[in-house]
Order: structure tokens, then C-alpha cells, then sequence
């Protein structure tokens, strides 16, 4: 064992003192480095995605009167099944700025909801990626948004009109399977956002514009380049296609002029053996020159990744005093269920994180070593509560040719739900899900100009029939890296609404199951919910106005969390007049198959079943029409792709595997032997299917 070799650090086994972060020098009109309180005037809330407002008069004592103020309708805008509505309103200049899952733009009036403007996208519906817009910035007198085909728009603030429009990522080719899902951030005069794909084998990077002219200022390349920094940690021509995609937004501290980016997952995502090394910046944070993007420090969260245990989470910076001595911190928490604690000026870590040996597999060149935080997992960092049939693993052990469950999965720890520092009680408040997930191998070959996979074989990963679903809310001290108090809840907390913290010794996360909770910031205790009718996955806001404090949420569902779309945001106030409406149906809390059987020998990819007509004509982008067939022994069995992207039809066993299917595309399988035959989606493994042979 030893400590954190790769990144030097001594380990600081004493008490901190935690202080707010920032100076108190005079702001302009769109500095957002204190704590919001009026306004929310950053996704984060501010530049150190702290998630706390100081406002107070909605308490621990008085939240049971909290009923709804308003609830606006966005026009149907992300109703559809393929669509989350995963952004975070933005409150300034006495308005709220509010992305749809369709990539739709609206302004809405603070006391009434009422839409005073709306930019309708004109994003191609074949584009690739999810479709999610996670939130806009507000400076300047325009709206800036990133769209999910990487185009980068300038709205006037007041009438929502094109001001100017910027493709990133040209370089990558139209027909790449680029795409992006960041929130965009503006300081001084630049913003600030990303490319996703990695998964696909696009090259990530972080990319400044200037806010003025949409002009790209400078780009950061996840993975570098020959005759960079971090090259040589990438096999050979690995690096070209090594993915590292920005799915959230970066954390900025002006004092110091650092933005800091966390990086996603390496590709091929399962298979290292073709890019031995770490494979610099990926499953990183990275901390660059806020002005002109040169590289000033990272730390390494999981050398070589082959978990898709990428940084899908933002960065949270907060002030500490060490013996007097004041530190500035940075606050990472991982889909491994851990949380790091670096000093944000170099990258050090604060509590110690060990460098400790893990299971190997030569031929996929996994690391010897892996970073462990000294401290608390808020997760299990083993499987448990498996379904039969599958061997069992930890943390950090290579995916097998017959796949093996291991905890955290893909989608749990901490994966793209914000968390919280709450300056008030100085504890970290972190959503997280645990999930068991079966990992195999998988191997891929992409042209990353035009998309076309040109190889596909092996299973990935995946979650298996059965599977609990479930996560927790944890408390965490950021002085010591321990538990302050943990309470289980039913939904995977990782990958949702996340947490948002006040001065009134509160903490809001919204639920799949359309409740909004309101919770004690100091015991985990639940104080209120509401149930708003529609998933409420994305995170929570609170504003000021006419001297009543607001909370605010968008409620429209999640395709990864199950939840029913829609297209309402919600504002409430204590003693309104708005009530509940009816309860959505709840999303399963297992991995399941949701049908009845049905008799079929044929199955349409990106549809749900309608059981009343014997039809699979109800759009679902991410569905099985029917997900649930019985047929005799000897039949045929069909799917066929009628979904906008790529699917396949996968067997969780390795008996049949389509490969991708592009819209119109078929694959045929002939089933001899009486059994039951789940199977799945390998690049969107949360949709399940069955095939039972009589």
C-alpha cells in the first residue's frame, strides 16, 4: 500500500474549519462567485456549484405550508418518451430561463410562470446522443445554450431571437457521433462547455467561446496529442479515438483563474487491452487557465477505466482552515461511491488518498494500482443482494468473458446528480445510487467521421433482471471524509435530481416517482413532499421575490430513471394556493421486464406495445415492442430498429447478439431449445427484453 504515488500528498489526519468561499470584493453585474440568495444565477448556483442559498425563511419549522405558487406549462416541449428534462432553472433579472429535454428555450415570469418568450430548436431529430439540456447561462443581455448537436447559441435575453450561433467540435466531421448534454457557464466574457461522444470514440474536449462573438477562444483536448502532456499514458494511435467526454459543467474559481473540468470515461469503454496505459485526462479532474486553457493540475479518479466509472459529476469548491492556515478545497464525487478532497490550487489531496493494488487482467492492461480516498464509501463497494446466475465482484475487478455483477455499476455512486456544500452545517450532501451491474467484455471499432461501428462483439455491461434498484442521501463531513448520517431511499438518488441545500436547514431532491422532498440538513429526516404529477428528476432552485422565498423545480422525467415525461415547472411558496395533482405511475425499482407476455415472433426496436390494439405503435426511443414474447421452440424470432439511433438485441448470455442496428435494419434468431432468454440493449443497457420458448 502506499500514498497516492501518482499525485504526492501527506496525509492530514486533522480537524478543518470550514469558511464560505470567496472574497468580498465589490461584483459586477455577472459575477457569480458568492453564495445566491435573490437570484440563482448559475446553474450551480454559483461558479463553486455549491447548491446552497443563503435564504432562510423557509425552515425547518414552517416547510409543512410549503404548497405550490404556480406551475407553468412548456407547450408540450420534451412530453415525448425519449426525452429528460434534466436542467436547472436559472433565475436573473427577474426572470427564469428554463432548457427542455427537446432543446426548447423558454423565459418564464417569477411570480406567475407565465412564458414570456420561447426558442423552439431546430436540432435534427436523427441527431445522435441523448436528448437532455442540463441548463443555460445569463449574461450580457443574452442567453447562452449548448444544443445536443454541439452548436453553441446566443439568445437576446429579453426576446429569446438568434443573436449568433457557433458549431463546435467541425473538426470532428458532420456525420460524427458527436453530441453534448453540458450546461454552458460564462465568466468574464467567456463561456465555457463541452463535446460529449466519448462513448463513441469522439475525442473530448472543453471548449471556451467568446460570449460576444461566439469566436472559440481555446479548446482542451482530453486526450493529448503527440508531443503533449499525458500522451505517452496512451497505447500507440489510442489516443485519436479516446474518448473523455464533458458531460457536465466545470466549477471556477477566480481568485486563482482555474476552471476545473471533470473528464469522462476513456473508449472503448470495456476494452483497454488497445489503449494500455492511464489514458490521460480521462475519469479526471482537470484544472486549466480560466483565460487561456493551459493545463495547470489534475488528479486521476480511476487510472484506465474500463467501469465507465467516468466524472459525470461537477466539481464543488469550498475554503477550508488548516491550523490556521486557510485551504482551498475541491470536492469530487465519483460513480466508484467515493468522494476526493483535493486542494484546488495543485491538485494534492486534503485527507489522503492510497494507492492500493486491484485485481489484474493482462490482456485488458488494467492498472495496478487504483486511487482510494481514506474515508467513508457512501455506497457498497461490493455486490450484494445478487440475482442468481452470475459470479460476484468489487470495485475495480476486470470485466469477465461471462459476465460478473459488481457494485458500483455504471449508473451508480454519484453519477450525474448535483451535490451540496451547505456553508451553514459545512457537510457535503451527496444523492447516490446502488445498483449491482453485470460487467463483461466487449469489443468496438468506430470511424469517428461518419459514426459506422465497424466491429461489435461481446456484451459490455449491463443490468440484469432482477437487479434492486435503490440508493441513499448521505451527509458527508469534508474535514474527515466520514458519514455524518446516511438515509436509504427507494430510488437510485445518483442519477437525478440531486440535492439543493438552504440556510434554512433544508435539503430539496425531487423523485421519479413525481414527489418533490424537502428534508432535514441535519438528520436526513423527511419534513414535506408534494407530488407534482410528472418525474421530478431534475435539480431543485430557490429565488427571492416581493420578499417570499420561491423553491423551484422542472418536472418532465428521465429515461434513465424510468420516470413519466413531461413538461411542467413548479414554484412554491408557503401558504400557496396551487395543490397536488395525481400520482404518475412509479417506475420499477427492479430491472425488469414491464409487459405481460404476448404471443409475437416479432419485435420493434424504439416502440412501446399497445395492448389494446396488439400493436407496437407507441413511440419509446429506449423500448422493446412487445418487451415480453412467448414462442414455440423452432421459431424465428425478428427485431427490427425503428427508433432514430442505434440499437441491438443482445443476449445477456452471449447466444445472440444483433450488433448495432441502424433505423430499418433487422436481425433474425432461431430459438431450438425451450428456455427463457433475456436480453438487452448494449448501448442503452437499461432496456430489457424476454424471450420465453415453449
Amino acid at each position: 500500500m502506499r500514498i497516492a504515488t501518482r499525485r504526492a500528498a501527506a496525509l492530514l489526519l486533522v480537524a478543518f474549519l470550514v469558511v464560505p468561499l470567496g472574497s468580498s470584493s465589490a461584483q459586477s453585474a455577472a459575477d457569480f462567485r458568492q453564495v445566491p440568495s435573490a437570484d440563482w444565477p448559475s446553474v450551480g448556483g454559483n461558479w463553486a456549484n455549491q447548491r446552497y442559498s443563503s435564504l432562510d425563511q423557509i425552515n425547518a419549522s414552517n416547510v409543512k405550508r410549503l404548497k405550490g405558487a404556480w406551475m407553468a406549462r412548456l407547450n408540450g416541449s420534451g412530453m415525448d418518451t425519449k426525452y429528460s428534462q434534466q436542467g436547472t432553472p436559472v433565475v436573473r433579472d427577474g426572470m427564469m430561463f428554463m432548457p427542455t429535454g427537446q432543446q426548447d428555450i423558454f423565459a418564464l415570469d417569477l411570480k406567475t410562470g407565465n412564458i414570456a418568450w420561447s426558442y423552439i430548436s431546430d436540432v435534427d431529430p436523427k441527431s445522435p446522443g441523448g436528448w437532455r439540456n442540463r441548463g443555460v447561462a445569463v449574461a450580457d443581455g443574452k442567453v447562452f445554450t449548448i444544443q445536443k448537436d454541439a452548436r453553441v447559441l446566443a439568445l437576446d435575453e429579453k426576446t429569446g431571437k438568434s443573436i449568433w450561433e457557433t458549431q463546435i467540435g467541425t473538426d470532428l466531421g458532420a456525420k460524427s457521433p458527436k453530441y453534448s448534454s453540458n450546461a454552458i457557464i460564462y465568466y468574464d466574457g467567456l463561456l465555457y462547455t463541452g463535446i460529449s461522444g466519448g462513448d463513441s470514440g469522439v475525442r473530448g474536449r472543453l471548449t471556451a467561446l467568446d460570449a460576444a462573438t461566439g469566436k472559440i477562444a481555446w479548446e482542451f483536448f482530453i486526450a493529448p496529442a503527440p508531443g503533449q502532456f499525458g500522451n505517452e499514458t496512451w497505447e500507440g494511435d489510442s489516443w485519436q479515438f479516446g474518448g473523455g467526454a464533458g458531460w457536465m459543467h466545470p466549477a471556477l474559481d477566480p481568485e486563482l483563474n482555474m476552471v476545473y473540468l471533470p473528464t469522462g470515461n476513456a473508449w472503448p469503454d470495456t476494452d483497454g487491452g488497445v489503449r494500455g496505459g492511464d489514458n490521460l485526462f480521462t475519469a479526471s479532474i482537470v484544472a486549466l487557465d480560466a483565460k487561456t486553457g493551459q493545463y495547470r493540475w489534475h488528479f486521476q479518479e480511476v487510472h484506465h477505466e474500463i467501469w465507465d466509472y467516468d466524472n459525470a459529476n461537477s466539481p464543488v469548491l469550498f475554503d477550508v482552515s488548516l491550523n490556521g492556515v486557510m485551504r482551498k478545497a475541491l470536492a469530487h464525487t465519483g460513480k466508484t461511491g467515493m468522494t476526493y478532497l483535493l486542494d484546488r490550487t495543485n491538485g494534492e489531496p486534503l485527507i489522503g488518498i492510497e494507492e492500493r493494488p486491484v485485481k489484474q487482467d493482462p490482456a485488458q492492461k488494467t492498472s495496478l494500482t487504483q486511487p482510494f480516498p481514506i474515508g467513508d464509501a457512501f455506497v457498497p463497494q461490493c455486490a450484494h443482494d445478487a440475482v442468481p446466475g452470475y459470479a460476484v465482484g468489487c470495485i475495480f475487478d476486470p470485466p469477465a468473458q461471462n459476465p460478473v455483477l459488481l457494485a458500483p455499476g455504471p449508473l451508480g455512486g454519484n453519477d450525474y446528480s448535483p451535490i451540496s456544500f451547505n456553508q451553514k452545517t459545512g457537510l457535503l450532501y451527496v444523492g447516490a445510487s446502488d445498483i449491482n451491474y453485470a460487467f463483461g467484455l466487449a469489443h468496438e471499432k468506430i470511424d469517428p467521421l461518419t459514426g459506422e461501428k465497424t466491429k461489435l462483439d461481446g456484451i459490455g455491461f449491463f443490468l440484469p433482471n432482477g437487479t434492486k434498484r435503490s440508493g441513499n442521501i448521505t451527509a458527508i463531513d469534508p474535514t474527515t471524509n466520514k458519514i455524518v448520517w446516511q438515509k436509504p431511499n427507494v430510488w437510485p438518488k445518483g442519477m437525478g435530481s440531486g440535492i439543493m441545500s438552504t440556510a434554512g436547514g433544508l435539503l430539496f431532491s425531487g423523485d421519479p416517482d413525481g414527489n418533490f422532498v424537502a428534508y432535514d440538513a441535519n438528520t436526513g429526516d423527511e419534513l414535506w413532499r408534494f407530488q407534482t404529477g410528472f418525474g421530478a428528476d431534475a435539480p431543485a432552485i430557490t429565488y427571492m421575490l416581493n420578499g417570499e422565498q420561491y423553491v423551484a423545480i422542472a418536472t418532465g422525467g428521465n429515461v434513465l430513471a424510468y420516470s413519466a415525461p413531461g413538461d411542467a415547472v413548479w414554484a412554491f411558496k408557503l401558504d400557496g394556493n396551487v395543490g397536488s395533482l395525481n400520482a404518475p405511475k412509479a417506475p420499477p425499482t427492479v430491472g425488469a421486464i414491464t409487459g405481460v407476455p404476448v404471443v409475437a415472433d416479432t419485435v420493434s426496436i424504439g416502440r412501446n406495445w399497445n395492448a389494446d390494439l396488439k400493436q407496437a405503435n407507441v413511440v419509446n426511443e429506449y423500448a422493446f415492442g412487445p418487451d415480453n414474447i412467448s414462442v414455440p421452440v423452432g421459431t424465428s424470432v425478428t427485431w427490427t430498429n425503428q427508433g432514430d439511433v442505434q440499437h441491438t438485441a443482445s443476449s445477456d448470455s452471449g447466444l445472440f447478439d444483433s450488433g448495432l442496428l441502424s433505423n430499418g435494419d433487422s436481425f433474425s434468431y432461431t430459438f431450438s431449445s425451450p428456455g427463457t432468454y433475456n436480453y438487452f440493449c448494449t448501448p442503452h443497457p437499461w432496456m430489457l427484453g424476454q424471450v420465453t420458448v415453449k
